[in-house]
Formats: C-alpha cells, sequence, structure tokens
C-alpha cells in the first residue's frame, strides 16, 4: 500500500487540492460590509435587497419633497392673484384643495405599495 502511495504522491496531492478548492469555492459565499451597519456581513444577493430598498426609500422622500414643493408653488400662485387684485374665485380654491388632497393620497399609496413590495421581497428572501 506504500509503495501505491508513495508511486501516486503527486496525483493524489492533485486530487486532495482540488477537492479542498472546489469545497471552498463552492461552500464558502463572498461577503462584504453591509449598507446599512458595518459590523455585519452580506452576500451579493442580500446586499442587492439593501441597495433597492435604499433606491425605494429615496423614491419616496423624493415623492414627499415633490408633494411639498407643489403645495407651495401653489400657494405662492394662490397669493399673487389675491395680491394682483383679482375677484375672490372660490372654485379655484376648491380646486386647489382638491388638487392638494389628490397629491397627498397619490403620494401615501406610492408609500404603502413601495412598503409591500420590499417587505414581499424581504418574505421571499428569506430575511424577514
Amino acid at each position: 500500500m506504500w509503495n501505491w502511495i508513495t508511486k501516486h504522491k503527486p496525483v493524489l496531492v492533485t486530487v486532495l487540492v482540488t477537492v479542498c478548492f472546489a469545497l471552498y469555492c463552492y461552500g464558502c459565499e463572498s461577503k462584504t460590509e453591509s449598507l446599512n451597519s458595518t459590523k455585519k456581513q452580506v452576500t451579493r444577493q442580500e446586499l442587492q435587497i439593501e441597495l433597492e430598498s435604499i433606491i425605494n426609500l429615496s423614491q419616496i422622500r423624493f415623492a414627499d419633497l415633490d408633494r411639498q414643493d407643489e403645495l407651495k408653488t401653489m400657494i405662492l400662485q394662490n397669493a399673487l392673484v389675491i395680491v394682483q387684485g383679482q375677484p375672490f374665485n372660490p372654485l379655484g380654491i376648491l380646486t386647489g384643495i382638491a388638487t392638494l388632497y389628490g397629491v397627498s393620497q397619490a403620494g401615501s399609496n406610492i408609500t404603502k405599495t413601495v412598503k409591500k413590495v420590499a417587505k414581499k421581497r424581504k418574505v421571499n428572501n428569506g430575511t424577514g
């Protein structure tokens, strides 16, 4: 037996190293620091989920900023109309209020939908 091992030593070492390397490559996923926490290590898929979560959150915040800017613009336009001495227009004010209500409802619906999608992704990936 010892003679056979010494005769085939290069082949045995090559097979052993190859098997060990294959097990290492298959069993150990590459990890990096999380976007949310520097103490947590995440895989590629987990990093992608974190990135999508951050992008969705930024889209929600941009929608909120857009809604606030639209409200400011509408208030400024109505103030300019009043300052210019135009007659009081109750239909215009009702339209403005309806617009504000519609914009706020659209923003809240978008927020709910984005949160629901993010939660569903977490559940589907087994992280939530």
